[in-house]
């Protein structure tokens, strides 16, 4: 079972891809979005008038994951449609969830490579410092947030079912996710309902939860060393830190898999439409 369905992913993947040669397609996934990043960690640096541009940079590595995640995976079921083989998906008496789920494994493995070239990338280019960072916590972070950020994708490809305007609502998500994760500006900063949006968003939990990595614990634990604070006191501080942190990754995965359940939801009604209607297309 288990290796049908990542078989099933990679002929998934060759048949969106088999046209582009390695080098181009490297240069999609990889190559755009970086560029990407470097534009608006720029942008920021020259108007915030600040060189510490780490908040922007992991922001921004989360985000690359927009290409693959977001405009990739949004147009599934509108290519499905276009090639000829929604008809056999939606008459097919397998299972649906692992069928959609399937579609996102690659992508997913691709965003997180985008994410973890931008972080070098910030750390050559704008000087992001990772001494002292946990890596592994990193890694987790990171793949926690393309979790997440993969099933988003694949509940807006269960749009295009319903929807005939998937470039709109992409392009419209896309914009919405730079305002609502915390990725260009604290979150803290928007108004109550743009806080609690930001709360239904991907990716915003993973944000903050890099930021917390990075903003300068050690600096508070010399604080508390130089204060005459215990050293009971620093482990709960910690302590504290870690549990918050791990909260955060928790309520990303719930996340991710509120849109996977919601992606499964809307192909299932739209099945029941089709074979109730005899027509694919509830636009």
């Amino acid at each position: 079972m288990i290796k049908r369905f990542f078989d099933q992913a990679y002929l998934y993947h060759k048949g969106r891809r088999a046209a582009f040669e390695a080098e181009g397609f490297v240069l999609m996934q990889i190559g755009y979005p970086l560029i990407t990043l470097i534009f608006y960690c720029l942008i920021a640096s020259y108007s915030f008038k600040t060189s510490n541009l780490t908040n922007w940079v992991i922001g921004n590595a989360f985000l690359l994951c927009t290409n693959a995640c977001i405009f990739g995976l949004g147009n599934i079921f509108v290519s499905e449609r276009y090639f000829g083989r929604l008809r056999s998906i939606i008459a097919s008496p397998c299972a649906k969830l692992p069928l959609i789920l399937a579609s996102g494994v690659f992508p997913a493995f691709f965003a997180i490579c985008a994410s973890v070239c931008g972080l070098i990338v910030g750390a050559i280019v704008f000087k992001v410092d990772f001494t002292g960072i946990n890596l592994f916590m990193v890694a987790v972070t990171i793949i926690c947030a393309m979790i997440s950020a993969t099933c988003f994708g694949l509940f807006l490809s269960s749009l295009g079912l319903i929807s005939d305007s998937m470039h709109l609502i992409l392009n419209i998500v896309s914009y919405l996710m730079m305002i609502f994760t915390g990725a260009e500006f604290p979150v803290s900063q928007l108004p109550l309902p743009g806080r609690i949006i930001s709360l239904l968003m991907p990716l915003t939990k993973t944000i903050a939860a890099m930021n917390s990595l990075f903003d300068g614990s050690s600096t508070t634990a010399m604080n508390i060393l130089f204060d005459g604070s215990s050293t009971t006191a620093m482990n709960i501080l910690f302590a504290e830190k870690s549990k918050a942190f791990w909260i955060l990754l928790i309520g990303e995965l719930a996340t991710g898999l509120i849109y996977a359940l919601l992606a499964r939801t809307v192909f299932e009604y739209a099945e029941r439409c089709a074979r109730k209607n005899g027509k694919f297309d509830l636009f």
